[in-house]
């Protein structure tokens, strides 16, 4: 058994890159379930804001606690940069590992770690694999209209894992890139069943100044382009789209 995450953020953020979030500034309220193999979540992430597309996120440095990631980056300066810098740290660390920033008058934030697709991030630098998967885990997230939708994550590391959920039976779709390099790599396709049940904000809605797009074109449809996971997984999600091996599959109720 895993223990499922539900990330709950509020503050609805404007003047992003492009944009995510929904919550207080740097305020959430994390619920813990147990359920059978994968991860659930909740986003709302309106925009990618303060992603410094010129140098990334400092990755030379990474999430280290005494140097990590630069103030004048852009990250700790606004409530919506703080936000964004939730979302990072959620996705990269894993749940029991904490760091504390501070923004430009000295005031501190913690942010708590969840899904943990980049644990070496605290310490280390986050390389071409920690890039794309950090990315293709805030793209998972962005809800452009700021709606917290329930949703359900497939992907290949064991801190999210592979296995499907009753409650999430409708595969919406997959994300992947690399939001670290200049120009940004934002990409999706669509599940199955995106068009079904469709929810404000996410694949299958009018999305509005959504961050990625589809490379496939059109309806661009997951099963007709990415290389399905082997058995037992088949059907969970995939093990490469468009030549990107950081798949993250998301399923929604």
């Amino acid at each position: 058994m895993k223990m499922a995450s539900r990330i709950m953020t509020s503050t609805a953020l404007a003047g992003a890159l492009f944009g995510f979030g929904c919550v207080s500034p740097d305020e959430t309220a994390n619920e813990q379930a147990s359920v059978a193999d994968a991860t659930s979540s909740e986003n709302g992430l309106m925009a990618i804001n303060g992603l410094n597309f010129s140098n990334g996120l400092m990755v030379s440095n990474g999430l280290m606690v005494s140097n990590g990631l630069m103030v004048s980056n852009g990250f700790m300066t606004s409530a919506s940069g703080r936000t964004t810098m939730s979302y990072v740290v959620r996705c990269a660390l894993p749940a029991g590992r904490t760091i504390t920033k501070k923004d430009q008058y000295g005031t501190s934030y913690s942010y708590s770690g969840k899904l943990g697709l980049a644990p070496e991030w605290e310490t280390n630098a986050c390389g071409p694999t920690c890039q794309r998967y950090v990315s293709a885990c805030l793209m998972a997230h962005v809800n452009t209209v700021g709606v917290h939708i329930p949703l359900w994550l497939d992907a290949a590391p064991p801190s999210v894992g592979w296995g499907r959920s009753a409650t999430y039976p409708h595969q919406e779709g997959s994300f992947f890139g690399n939001l670290f390099v200049s120009p940004p790599q934002a990409y999706y396709c669509n599940g199955k069943d995106f068009a079904t049940d469709v929810v404000p904000g996410r694949l299958g809605a009018t999305q509005v100044g959504a961050p990625y797009a589809n490379p496939f074109g059109g309806s661009g449809r997951c099963d007709n382009f990415c290389v399905p996971n082997p058995a037992p997984h088949t059907g969970d999600g995939y093990k490469s789209c468009a030549g990107f091996n950081e798949v993250i599959t998301v399923w929604r109720q």
